[in-house]
């Protein structure tokens, strides 16, 4: 494991990717779905109750608690309503995580390095090919709208208000999220938030203004949502990155 994180980043608003030497971080689980592939070597990690394991790549499911321990490694973060091919590579075993050999990656991933152009992965069909939400109740892309411009907004979107939207019970609401969704409202309003926060400090915003932006009570509130999610601190991926740009 590096001292410290040295990354790229590059976002989109569905997919998060990460390219860099593994540095600290704590066991850890996040609602996006991760695909993790070694650009050098293999990879070192721990998933679920695995113990450690070395692979040329692995895929995880949302919430499964994990930990990098050595690589230099690409990680690529899967809203988790994004509809990809890469992302159903990753979930055609059924299993809450997988190894990947190389032959199970496509082209793209295979050739990834230290110098591949991220932003071109960002756009490419493997991780655009399918919209978000295309197969979704209409309904409920209605919904992710809302929750969506009224967090950019400023405002917390309240549940009862969303339920109404669609004609049903707030308590009805709550278990047809999860159906839709997968996860809670209140989780992928977190996921969000932290998506707003960092696309804040990647533009030169002040942590507290970012954290504040994002809808969140406080810094210290967003520092917490962001290891529970990466296993790192946002100043450390912060960090990573003006270190990148600057070399």
């Amino acid at each position: 494991m590096e001292k410290d994180w040295k990354l790229d980043i590059v976002f989109s608003d569905s997919v998060a990717i990460f390219r860099g030497h593994v540095g600290p971080n704590n066991p850890h689980s996040h609602w996006a779905a991760q695909l993790t592939i070694a650009l050098e070597g293999e990879l070192e990690f721990e998933a679920g109750q695995s113990g450690r394991r070395h692979a040329r790549a692995m895929f995880l499911s949302s919430k499964v608690k994990h930990q990098l321990f050595s690589g230099y490694v690409c990680s690529i973060y899967f809203d988790p309503l994004t509809v990809s091919p890469l992302k159903a590579l990753g979930e055609a075993s059924g299993e809450d995580w997988v190894v990947l050999e190389e032959d199970d990656l496509p082209v793209l991933l295979r050739e990834l390095s230290a110098s591949s152009d991220l932003r071109v992965l960002l756009g490419s069909d493997l991780l655009t090919g399918t919209e978000p939400g295309t197969a979704m109740d209409a309904r409920f892309r209605e919904v992710v709208a809302a929750i969506t411009a009224q967090l950019r907004a400023g405002d917390d979107p309240d549940r009862d208000a969303l339920a109404q939207q669609v004609n049903l019970s707030p308590s009805r609401f709550s278990h047809w999220f999860v159906e839709q969704a997968g996860i809670p409202l209140r989780s992928y309003k977190k996921w969000l938030k932290l998506r707003m926060a960092m696309d804040a400090l990647l533009d030169g915003v002040n942590p507290m203004d970012a954290a504040m932006q994002a809808g969140f009570s406080d810094l210290p509130h967003m520092s917490r949502a962001f290891a529970e999610s990466f296993g790192l601190t946002y100043m450390d991926a912060l960090h990573a990155w003006q270190q990148a740009q600057q070399s």
